[in-house]
């Protein structure tokens, strides 16, 4: 998490200070719906339970507020501070979790491998940096690349699992199968993870079409990376079980502020 605080405090500086002119500068707004989804990767904890790569999908609302900093005609820097509601779904395990059943003789048995599912989704309050370079095509487009990151507050949530057991011709489903559903609070994932937010990273890539010289409406697409919580009672070596998720995702907003 260190890391990820100087390397935004580094780039919003860093874009700051090689600013040169100011005539087009001014405050800029951004407001956005994005989703999308990609892969969970376990960390070495975990694949050394045999975890393998899952399923990871994620929402947000978000608000970017800030300041662009006009650099020349046709270019600018946008320093933005970003805030709003994340959704996000992970899903992982190993083995096989299907249960087959077979009845013969009016008597249903029950066989199974040896399998464990988890999914996890939170709602999140979520707080970042997210400087931008602003490119301007003349008229009515413009584009933006913003590379930076913070960190999602799970506020709740839900932790699942299903469990399996290598069993052959059990009598009743629930020796070969076992699931647990927890609804999670604020104080049950600080109780159960460590640490109890999650850190990310993204690239956005953002085209703008201007209705007017400070409206526009911007379509876009991210790459992000979120640096997932690692459970603290699950542990292999001392070092808890967790991992991250790579997301590619689109999202569609309005924009107020000046052109580059």
């Amino acid at each position: 998490m260190k890391n990820i605080k100087k390397f935004l405090l580094t780039m919003a500086m860093t874009m700051i200070f090689s600013v040169s002119a100011f005539a087009a500068s001014g405050f800029e707004f951004l407001f956005q719906l994005a989703g999308g989804a990609g892969a969970a990767i376990p960390n070495k904890e975990a694949k050394d339970l045999h975890f393998g790569t899952g399923l990871s999908f994620d929402a947000d609302i978000s608000a970017q507020i800030g300041y662009m900093f006009q650099v020349k005609e046709g270019f600018g820097i946008s320093v933005l501070g970003e805030l709003g509601y994340a959704w996000d779904f992970y899903v992982g395990g190993y083995g096989d979790t299907s249960v087959s059943s077979n009845t013969s003789v009016g008597a249903t048995k029950y066989s199974a491998k040896d399998g464990l599912n988890i999914s996890l989704f939170y709602h999140s309050f979520k707080l970042g940096l997210l400087p931008k370079f602003n490119i301007g095509f003349g008229g009515r487009h413009g584009l933006a690349i913003g590379i930076g990151g913070g960190v999602k507050i799970p506020i709740s949530g839900r932790f699942s699992t299903t469990s399996t057991f290598a069993v052959n011709d059990a009598a009743t489903e629930e020796e070969v199968q076992s699931t647990l559903d927890i609804n999670l609070k604020r104080k049950d994932i600080t109780d159960l993870f460590s640490p109890s937010v999650i850190g990310y990273m993204k690239v956005t890539f953002d085209y703008y079409l201007f209705f007017t010289d400070n409206i526009a409406m911007n379509f876009g697409l991210y790459l992000g990376y979120d640096f997932g919580m690692k459970i603290k009672n699950l542990t292999l070596g001392g070092n808890g079980i967790g991992g991250g998720a790579f997301n590619l995702g689109l999202q569609l907003g309005f924009r107020f502020g000046p052109k580059a």
